[in-house]
């Protein structure tokens, strides 16, 4: 066996705020949207990875919370549900079928599609991802879909976002406060004089996606576990000009969001 690299702990990265992924949908999305009566799969789509957004309107009214979802199981595998870009919940395969949901008649609805990796035995062979049948809002199934493939990889690969300075503020800082819940692009930057294999650790994020210079490490999902790191081979790092850190949390950012650049790997116990 060769002898383990060197490691290397790089410390805490500041991450900002670039936006939430809807402000950029005609970056993501640039062929734009599929129309359909009714949801189309991920395979139909033309997309066999990643997320796809799907939009349509709330029909009716739901000025009460008024349940969104279907018994049938149609999510496949996770759908993050916003109404006028106001996140609302998520719905998940197999265990969260329902979520109540509030909004006005002619109020966009949105439905942020997650594919988890495909099922490769027994029944589940040929297992389609997105949404795979109709879905409802109370007792009216929703039709007339804008469907947005979304190109996040090609994108980040080109280097966006471009990273904003984290320097805070002069002056006292405020207490910091949790962001808006909902998918939402963060960056930052760091430097490695001398690039060695490192581990990136988001302590207190709760699922989603992280690029290195545009190198897409893999998704953190810590409340599953058992990994909590993901692994930086030297070879995705710069030693002539920082080095960028991409984000894509789908859920809640902490009130400070910042990544740790550990020197060893991290596994809990639990799964």
């Amino acid at each position: 066996m060769p002898p383990a690299t060197a490691k290397f702990a790089y410390g805490q990265v500041t991450l900002t705020k670039a936006g939430p992924l809807l402000d950029f949908l005609s970056d993501l999305s640039p062929e734009g949207a599929t129309n359909s009566t009714y949801p189309l799969t991920f395979e139909e789509m033309h997309q066999y990875f990643g997320l796809m957004l799907y939009r349509t309107v709330v029909l009716g009214g739901a000025e009460t919370p008024t349940p969104l979802g279907s018994l049938l199981n149609v999510v496949h595998d996770r759908a993050y549900v916003l109404v006028n870009g106001v996140y609302q919940g998520v719905l998940e395969r197999d265990t969260v079928l329902r979520i109540n949901i509030t909004g006005r008649a002619g109020d966009s609805l949105d439905l942020l599609l997650e594919n988890c990796g495909r099922i490769n035995f027994g029944s589940c062979m040929g297992d389609r991802k997105g949404l795979v049948g109709n879905i409802s809002l109370g007792t009216t199934d929703l039709r007339d879909w804008r469907i947005f493939p979304l190109a996040i990889d090609r994108l980040v690969a080109s280097g966006w976002p471009h990273p904003v300075s984290g320097e805070p503020a002069p002056g006292p800082s405020p207490e910091p406060n949790p962001p808006p819940p909902g998918p939402t692009f963060y960056s930052g930057t760091f430097s490695s004089p001398e690039p060695l294999d490192t581990f990136i650790w988001l302590q207190g994020w709760i699922k989603g996606q992280v690029w290195m210079n545009g190198f897409n490490l893999g998704r953190y999902w810590p409340a599953r576990g058992p990994q909590q790191t993901l692994y930086v081979p030297r070879s995705v790092l710069t030693a002539d000009r920082p080095n960028v850190v991409t984000v894509l949390e789908l859920e809640q950012a902490p009130a400070v969001p910042t990544a740790q650049l550990v020197d060893h790997v991290i596994i809990t116990a639990q799964i």
